[in-house]
């Protein structure tokens, strides 16, 4: 090969148009050299169609004049010998392209019109595979190739190949930065529908929590009533009778028929009736102050310092009439006294919560009819965190729905106008309000057994 040749290899070899991934740049001074190198007039560049039966001409130089993707296009079917050198993918010499058994074929419909007389076609490789060819056309008179030529116009293919793979480089970083593009997009768009979604949750929470208070509030009301009713229905029963007694005392002594004895007996009967009358108002006072501060602890919502035995023993309180309607004795095993700063109206709710849940699940079956039914609440701390152990002696948790128990609405009472949001609103608030966890015992052969950590601080 001549220095010229391997020059202006080397000027394209270094040009950064090869590789910046525009082909039509690159093909262009591929073509150009070939040209400038072969001293021809005429150059091209093709490529096959997917199943190699076509070959068009993707660009071509002819003189002054530039073609991109030309309406050239050749069939095997219509030139199989020339197809047939192609396929074996090396580069088709033609010294005279009328009589080469490979060219013969283009003699009369594309040769002698165009004053082509030898031909030079260099495969164009691309990853192992050839993807069509650079066509080099010499116009005048028959030119024998050369071994330095033919070597030059094959360094120009596979250049292009090069070139190929740079411009498929490109397409493919474009196409990356539409996908990151799209996906961020995409992102964005679903982190705003979730973030929606969780706004949405959340105030649903708050509702469903708010709801639930008052649920819980109006069966405190419910049971008070109740309570209340029995000492107020004594004392106003006393007050009538010792009312009558009075009126009696009264007759008698306007008709001067009172006698020591009917006042001594006045005295006893009317003794007894406001004792009566004074110790069920004062259980009547007791209840009445109770659900006071049992209300105060369920609507606070602000985080303050607390004892939390006091906590838990005035829910318990305020829940006697619930727990006395459905004979279940809840007691609060013996502990010290634990302080912590966190939310006393939070505790109460999940206290309210699981005794509610207790009796709907745990005693509901008939084979804890005539049972003791019992709660046990036990306290224990460490320096990093409170543990409040709850457990009932009912029928347990079935080991195929602890998966699902704090899930909101499941529910195995749906029948029995169980909510399935009772269990779900201690989760969150245990998780979310308190920043704790809590946790179903293994073993659930005696009842169902709950493990609540609260950290020491909130």
């Amino acid at each position: 090969m001549t220095k010229s040749l391997y020059d202006i290899l080397l000027d394209v070899s270094k040009s950064s148009m090869i590789d910046n991934g525009d082909l039509n740049a690159a093909g262009l001074l591929i073509l150009t050299a070939a040209i400038d190198g072969l001293q021809i007039n005429r150059a091209g560049v093709w490529l096959f169609s997917e199943d190699k039966q076509v070959i068009c001409g993707k660009m071509l130089i002819d003189g002054d004049e530039c073609e991109l993707d030309t309406s050239l296009c050749l069939a095997r079917s219509d030139f199989p010998h020339y197809f047939d050198s192609l396929d074996s993918e090396r580069a088709v010499v033609a010294n005279d392209a009328h009589t080469d058994p490979c060219t013969a074929e283009f003699s009369q419909s594309y040769l002698t019109p165009l004053g082509i007389t030898s031909m030079l076609d260099a495969p164009i490789r691309h990853r192992g595979k050839m993807l069509g060819i650079i066509c080099c056309e010499h116009q005048g008179e028959r030119r024998s190739w050369t071994n330095e030529e033919i070597a030059f116009a094959s360094a120009l293919a596979d250049t292009y190949g090069r070139a190929v793979s740079a411009a498929q480089r490109n397409d493919y970083e474009r196409q990356l930065k539409e996908i990151n593009e799209q996906l961020e997009q995409k992102v964005n768009e679903r982190t705003n529908i979730l973030q929606e979604a969780l706004r949405n949750l959340n105030h649903t929470q708050a509702k469903l929590i708010e709801s639930e208070k008052l649920a819980s509030l109006g069966r405190l009301v419910s049971g008070l009533a109740h309570e209340i009713n029995t000492p107020l229905g004594i004392a106003v029963t006393s007050s009538s009778h010792c009312l009558s007694e009075l009126k009696r005392v009264q007759a008698l002594y306007k008709d001067e028929a009172l006698n020591e004895a009917e006042f001594a007996q006045f005295l006893a009967e009317l003794d007894d009736g406001l004792g009566l009358i004074n110790n069920n108002l004062s259980r009547a006072t007791t209840l009445v102050h109770n659900f006071k501060l049992s209300g105060s602890i369920h609507a606070s919502t602000e985080e303050e310092q607390f004892e939390l035995r006091s906590c838990i023993d005035l829910t318990l309180k305020s829940l006697q009439p619930l727990l006395k309607k459905n004979h279940i004795d809840c007691q609060l095993m013996p502990s010290a006294e634990i302080a912590l700063n966190s939310y006393p109206g939070a505790i109460a709710q999940i206290i309210t919560n699981l005794i509610t849940n207790s009796i709907h699940h745990a005693f509901s079956h008939a084979e804890h009819e005539h049972k003791e039914k019992q709660i046990r609440i036990q306290l224990t701390q460490t320096a990093e965190q409170i543990t409040l152990h709850y457990r009932d002696n009912g029928c347990g948790i079935a080991p195929d729905i602890r998966p699902q128990i704090f899930e909101p609405f499941f529910t195995t009472a749906r029948r029995t106008g169980g909510s399935g949001l009772g269990l779900s609103i201690v989760y969150n608030l245990v998780t979310q309000k308190l920043g704790g966890d809590i946790v179903i015992d293994e073993d659930q052969s005696h009842g169902a057994s709950f493990r609540i950590d609260i950290p020491c601080h909130t």
